[in-house]
């Protein structure tokens, strides 16, 4: 089972919100929180919302409750499962060598 990371959370709730031009006093207000402090704490890690709150949150950010909590996509990771099924431990292997290779050297393509 995999456990989010509070302050991971609140570090992309952060990042959206400044990159869709939001405000803390902002993004609280449509949140319906009476001042912008509890979005902070949120923001900071320091506490967590309802998984009501977080589906809110991911709605007006326009990302996924997915993203929110893991830092991907669901259809990301299930790319990359797909990818592994039906493998025996020597061809998974190969691939993780593979992806590890690329991660690598990803800066090559700038």
């Amino acid at each position: 089972m995999q456990y989010y990371d509070k302050k991971a959370v609140g570090i992309r709730i952060k990042q959206l919100r400044k990159s869709r031009g939001l405000t803390q006093h902002g993004l609280a207000g449509l949140l319906d929180y009476t001042g912008s402090r509890q979005l902070q704490r949120i923001e900071t890690g320091e506490t967590s919302c309802t998984v009501e709150k977080l589906m809110e949150i991911a709605q007006i950010l326009e990302t996924s409750t997915d993203f929110l909590l893991f830092g991907q996509e669901r259809d990301s990771i299930d790319k990359y499962y797909k990818a592994f099924e039906g493998k025996n431990s020597c061809q998974k292997q190969y691939l993780l060598a593979v992806l590890q290779a690329a991660a690598d050297n990803i800066m090559l393509l700038e």
